[in-house]
């Protein structure tokens, strides 16, 4: 009866150590390519930031210039979604960290039809003040955004900082929002004063003559 349980106790011991060994394994070999994912996804993340912050830079001069129409028109190109890289395991990472990362695609897009609907409905020449503005203040949020994502996987798999010295592009990204939103705000109350004047004149109008 002790030999039989004995014999028991030791097939338990043998199958829970091929177990554990077998779990150990696999925790390792899904924390690298975690490791692995967040490098590559943070060398993305970085040169993305830089992109936005080229953006929202951009003053639609050429060199100083305008364009032959006397116009501006925007110098630097839109950079689209991150491309991530495709030789990494996504699921070796959280998912709700993995679809925040993966939502940027969407987030983008929607971001350039929001740009190319104030360029083609509501800005106008020479200066096209809402368009830049409004490239300014989607790619500053998106800038941000993507530097956020890179700071949690910094800190999350232990990746040092990129060495910047005096640059700091969030203050430059944060700065375009500042600018845009203080624009808006100036031009809602010209607005606003205009479409008060209107109605005082056309109450005037309406008045009758003594």
């Amino acid at each position: 009866m002790a030999e039989a349980v004995f014999g028991l106790i030791g097939v338990l011991i043998g199958v829970f150590s091929t177990w554990g060994q077998s779990w150990w394994s696999e925790k390792r070999s899904t924390g690298r390519a975690a490791h692995y994912l967040a490098v590559r996804v943070v060398c993305v993340l970085d040169r993305y930031v830089e992109k936005c912050v080229e953006v929202v830079s951009d003053d639609g001069l050429c060199f100083g210039q305008r364009n032959a129409n006397g116009c501006l028109e925007p110098q630097v190109p839109l950079p689209g979604p991150p491309k991530f890289p495709e030789d990494v395991d996504w699921k070796s990472i959280s998912h709700d960290l993995m679809y925040r990362l993966l939502s940027m695609s969407s987030d983008v897009e929607e971001a350039d039809k929001s740009i190319a609907f104030v360029w083609h409905a509501i800005a106008s020449p020479p200066d096209y003040d809402e368009f830049f503005d409004e490239r300014n203040y989607q790619y500053g949020r998106i800038g941000l955004k993507a530097s956020a994502f890179a700071d949690e996987l910094r800190k999350t798999y232990r990746i040092p900082q990129r060495e910047q010295g005096d640059w700091n592009p969030l203050e430059k990204l944060s700065e375009a929002i500042r600018e845009v939103e203080e624009a808006r705000r100036k031009r809602a109350g010209s607005m606003a004063t205009l479409m008060a004047d209107i109605e005082d004149q056309q109450g005037e109008e309406k008045s009758p003559v003594g």
